[in-house]
């Protein structure tokens, strides 16, 4: 395989786009930095969001394929329920420092890819959050705001309302077999009052980890103090199918999904086995990780300085091309379906392939299918939907309090359907 990655380090100057942009998102910018975790300490396989005034801890880790650690410093910094930055002051919800540096790093240890391991722990000693909500972290390069490698969301929560779902398949003819509802119902904690919440209330639900089905719900009645919000659109979901997965911690010994190894021009290949058509398959019940994955090794004690990278192949056969495109996607993608993760057809073994350079460990993937002039992505293509899918959803209770300038997150509840 073709050395794609070039090594010459380089950041995107992009200080104008993200003064102007409107929303905050998940992004990386700089092609060197990979396997990016973000999330509460000591809980794996979930989003990034801790409780206000709790001894609670997220952790940032990522690597730098460099042999030379480079220095990355990061702003925090409010935001709304819609991720717009909140007019907020950082002394208003921050006590101390709202900046910082990353204070720790750590070169790879007897890997084939070079690189520098970064981790950092928040709040950090010198920080303590003042209010809940939607929050931003971004980090760059060399103490200069303009140079900027990642921005990540977290958000931080109030226990001031009591949450309760009722999961079901839907409820619709036609959904019974292929979605899933999510009927909510919110109640404020102790003497406090929702006052005028189809102005000042916001319930958002989230199906796993992803970013591009978040859901703003639509209050249906007040049961007593309850807000009951089903019935409707967009607390429905596609159900989708239990996450793919593939088990590469070991370069040597292969696993069930993974077909051969290779090693070549001085580089680790890991080459899958053919994906096949689950769109007409019956449901089958199979442990995943919501879409998530873990670094792992099966030759070293630490995972994060010892597990090296390798070119993993995905190959995806058929018959014809289609007016549409196929992406390898999950957290493996960020969640997101770009140019990076998105697969070619080749004719020469009528196939839809694609490599990504991944670490060493378990990976969760599903295939996506983005129609030709579409926006949205879908998985009844290669996956299938079946209600009886075992997905997590997170609900977010957002509130405005009269008076105030920003969104504070009142409540937080997940659960599975089983």
């Amino acid at each position: 395989m073709r050395k794609t990655f070039f090594f010459l380090f380089f950041f995107i100057s992009i200080a104008s786009s993200l003064t102007a942009q409107t929303i905050w998102t998940d992004k990386i910018y700089s092609p060197l930095v990979k396997t990016v975790k973000f999330e509460a300490s000591g809980v794996d396989f979930t989003i990034p969001i801790i409780r206000l005034e709790s001894s609670e801890k997220l952790i940032l880790k990522f690597d730098l394929l460099s042999e030379e650690p480079q220095q990355f410093n990061y702003t925090i910094i409010h935001c709304n329920s819609d991720w717009t930055q909140s007019d907020l002051r950082p002394q208003e919800y921050i006590e101390g420092f709202e900046t910082g540096h990353i204070e720790n790093y750590y070169n790879s240890i007897n890997t084939l890819q070079r690189y520098v391991h970064y981790y950092q722990e928040f709040p950090s000693s010198m920080m303590r959050f003042l209010v809940s909500g939607n929050y931003i972290i971004k980090v760059y390069a060399d103490n200069n705001p303009d140079k900027v490698i990642m921005v990540r969301r977290f958000m931080i929560y109030e226990d001031a309302s009591t949450i309760r779902t009722v999961m079901q398949m839907g409820k619709q003819p036609q959904d019974t077999k292929t979605k899933q509802e999510i009927d909510v119902f919110v109640r404020p904690k102790s003497s406090m009052s929702f006052a005028d919440p189809n102005r000042y209330l916001k319930v958002f639900i989230q199906q796993n980890g992803r970013r591009d089905n978040i859901s703003l719900l639509k209050l249906r009645q007040y049961n007593g103090n309850e807000l009951e919000y089903s019935f409707d659109k967009t607390n429905v979901f596609d159900a989708g199918n239990e996450f793919r997965n593939f088990d590469f911690t070991s370069l040597r010994i292969r696993s069930m999904h993974v077909s051969n190894f290779d090693f070549i021009d001085g580089e680790n290949i890991v080459k899958l086995k053919p994906i096949t058509d689950r769109s007409r398959l019956t449901y089958t019940t199979q442990g995943d990780l919501d879409g998530y994955y873990y670094v792992r090794n099966d030759r070293g004690d630490n995972f994060d300085l010892e597990s090296d990278y390798a070119w993993v192949v995905f190959y995806l056969p058929s018959q014809m091309r289609l007016d549409g495109s196929f992406y390898v996607w999950g957290e493996l993608s960020d969640w997101y379906c770009t140019e990076q993760n998105k697969m070619t057809y080749d004719k020469r073994f009528g196939a839809y392939t694609t490599s990504l350079y991944l670490k060493q460990g378990f990976y969760d993937y599903m295939i996506m299918f983005m129609p030709s002039g579409y926006t949205l992505y879908e998985t009844s293509i290669m996956e299938g939907n079946h209600s009886e899918t075992n997905n997590t959803y997170h609900i977010y209770v957002y509130y405005r309090k009269p008076g105030n300038s920003y969104d504070s997150l009142i409540g937080y509840f997940s659960q599975k359907i089983n």
